[in-house]
């Protein structure tokens, strides 16, 4: 049995997206089974963890149940599948798309809101100093 792993949000998001798209649950993706159907979506998956959401391939690896050299070989051969290979190509696409457009896209979305209301408190406080500045100078006069 292989060991309980923890994974982050963006590794989580990406590995459900997988899921869902292929229909592959991730202790298939993880297993030894060499399949098509378990084959592609653990490439996929190996690929994105390195290239979109930045694990080092032995992070990748290890989350793909696979050796390092398997992620490398996923990334060396990504732009191929997509070119010569249209099940690859359109799963690809559907999780890439999913992935950006879902996953990333909320976080943008709450990133913004989180500046709006930073940038509310910093003026705000530049007010409060402005107001100071003035109250300090008419006492002086």
């Amino acid at each position: 049995m292989k060991e309980r792993l923890f994974l982050n949000s963006q590794e989580e998001a990406l590995t459900r997206i997988i899921e869902q798209v292929s229909g592959i649950k991730r202790v298939a993706l993880r297993s030894k089974i060499r399949e098509r159907r378990v084959a592609i979506p653990r490439s996929i998956l190996g690929y994105m963890l390195r290239d979109d959401v930045g694990c080092s391939s032995m992070r990748a690896a290890q989350l793909v149940g696979r050796h390092h050299a398997s992620v490398l070989k996923y990334v060396k051969d990504h732009n191929a599948n997509v070119k010569y290979y249209p099940e690859y190509r359109e799963m690809y696409t559907k999780v890439q798309e999913e992935f950006v457009g879902g996953f990333r896209g909320k976080n943008v979305a709450l990133i913004q809101k989180q500046l709006t209301s930073l940038q509310k408190q910093l003026d705000r406080i530049v007010e409060g100093e402005n107001i100071k500045i003035i109250n300090n100078k008419n006492k002086k006069k």
